[in-house]
């Protein structure tokens, strides 16, 4: 039994030392302070760091980096972190609103939490504010006149630019550069005389000409 026991411990003390054949590959500096928290993203690319001066890092495995850090953004050293895999799958409370993705979240003993992300702006733009004129629905008093109004000012504009066509048709030389200058009281006169009405010595015409 004593023999059997040896080779049992034998045995045992070979698995331990496969178990704990630990190599280290590469040492660099992540942090000048002491780390409080770590968390490592699901898919081994991004290592959260939370420092005890209340900082956090995120640090890539792949290029051996600091992606961003967020410099004393708690009063107290970190004490949780949560770090999530880029890009995230699963979208937390204010996410898909705000058009923001946070790649960790971290706690500390100053009884706050925060949420970072490596995103520069949100994916939403901005909804300008529509100004108060156009944003202001008509009464239905307002809406009434409108309707009231909208076909005589119709009426009124094609007048207008009946009255301009003939302008141009019947007084020409009247409107004219120089006859203006020399003589504005012509081109008055054929513009009320000969387009917007016409004189009651003319037989049978009271109305505009055509």
């Amino acid at each position: 039994p004593n023999h059997w026991n040896k080779q049992q411990q034998q045995q045992q003390q070979q698995q331990q030392q496969q178990q704990l054949n630990i190599r280290q590959e590469y040492r660099v500096q992540c942090s000048p302070v002491p780390i409080s928290a770590t968390s490592l993203s699901s898919d081994c690319t991004i290592f959260a760091l939370g420092s005890v001066e209340g900082s956090i890092l995120l640090y890539n495995l792949e290029t051996k980096s600091v992606l961003k850090e967020f410099k004393e953004v708690h009063d107290l050293p970190v004490t949780c972190l949560a770090s999530r895999p880029i890009p995230n799958a699963l979208m937390l409370p204010g996410e898909l609103e705000g058009g923001v993705n946070f790649d960790a979240v971290s706690a500390s003993a100053d009884n706050r939490m925060g949420r970072w992300t490596l995103q520069r702006k949100s994916r939403i733009k901005p909804v300008r504010a529509a100004s108060s004129s156009y944003s202001r629905k008509k009464g239905p008093v307002e809406q009434f006149v409108w309707n009231m109004l909208r076909i005589p000012l119709l009426l009124l504009l094609a007048l207008v630019m009946v009255a301009i066509r003939d302008v141009t048709i019947v007084c020409r030389e009247e409107f004219g550069m120089p006859a203006v200058l020399l003589d504005v009281g012509a081109a008055g006169h054929c513009l009320y005389r000969e387009v917007l009405w016409a004189e009651d010595t003319r037989p049978g015409i009271k109305f505009v000409p055509v």
